[in-house]
């Protein structure tokens, strides 16, 4: 302790008050964790899990199973696996020097998120997640290392490091994994709650969307090619149109999603998580702890500093 006292005497002065202040600016930010992780801890211990069925519109608490939607798979870019949600980034090795001494630091080179929709499948029903702007706590996370910035291989398959030829590149990946437990806090939705297009408006939006490109349009409609669409062919058109707006209403299943969660309006947290609820209050209430202790050491090294000091 003396000796680290004789240290604070001996720095300069524009050192010392630069130490200062990033010390008071981190422990100001560790009360701020301490209030965020508290609120989290306080909302899921209000906030009683609701069924699908019987859920009321607004925020609530889902438990279920990660299910993916009929159609395109979500796959993992880096690992190149099926999963209903997923997180990446690219970091590539970068040398500089500092003071005449050479270091090494990872500088990201590329990143993503998932951003597809997916099942949760509840004791009652299921309900589609949106997953944009969601905190994420996820089931599988692997790391690994190549000599190129698009990997080949996953972490345990054939890739140039394996054989010593080159680590410039480090790959991080999560996922959740369909058939994952599920918690989910977030704000419910029903369909039917929901300002949907009526069928005339769907109906103008095919036919929009069909003029914006009328090479195609004259492709597929233009019977007596005069380069022009008549009003019988756009009559047939619009019967085609109608048709598509009817299949589309009809796929098998559809008729059975009729919920979605989403991101709340307000700010409270948007939460999904492959822990489940006890884990995850404990989680956040040892966070907040460690959080409020961290604001007391740092602040009272800061009083001690300056006493110290001055």
């Amino acid at each position: 302790m003396d000796e680290l006292a004789s240290a604070i005497q001996r720095l300069p002065e524009d050192k010392f008050w630069l130490y200062l202040v990033g010390v008071c600016l981190a422990s100001l930010a560790s009360l701020y964790f301490y209030f965020r992780f508290l609120w989290r801890y306080r909302i899921m211990q209000d906030t009683p899990t609701s069924l699908i069925r019987s859920a009321a519109q607004g925020y609530n608490e889902f438990q279920g199973i990660a299910k993916l939607l009929p159609g395109e798979p979500i796959i993992a870019p880096l690992t190149k696996k099926n999963c209903v949600w997923y997180k990446y980034k690219v970091e590539e090795k970068q040398s500089h020097y500092v003071r005449g001494r050479s270091r090494t630091s990872w500088q990201l080179y590329e990143s993503g998120v998932s951003d597809g929709v997916f099942f949760l499948q509840g004791k009652t029903g299921k309900a589609i997640v949106d997953p944009d702007d969601a905190e994420v706590v996820h089931s599988i996370s692997d790391t690994w290392y190549g000599s190129t910035p698009y990997t080949s291989a996953g972490p345990r398959g054939f890739s140039s490091s394996a054989f010593g030829i080159g680590r410039r590149y480090r790959y991080s990946e999560q996922r959740i994994r369909e058939d994952d437990f599920l918690y989910v806090l977030g704000d419910f939705k029903s369909f039917r709650e929901m300002e949907l297009p009526t069928v005339d408006e769907s109906l103008a939006a095919i036919l929009a969307s069909w003029k914006k490109d009328p090479k195609s349009v004259l492709k597929r409609f233009d019977e007596n090619n005069n380069e022009r669409i008549d009003s019988a062919e756009w009559e047939k058109a619009v019967l085609i149109a109608k048709k598509e707006l009817h299949e589309q209403k009809i796929q098998p299943g559809s008729a059975q999603i009729g919920n979605l969660i989403g991101k709340p309006d307000s700010r409270k947290p948007f939460l999904i998580s492959t822990q489940d609820e006890a884990t995850l209050t404990r989680r956040f209430q040892y966070k907040a702890w460690a959080s409020l202790a961290l604001f007391f050491v740092l602040g009272a090294g800061a009083v001690w500093a300056i006493n110290i000091r001055l």
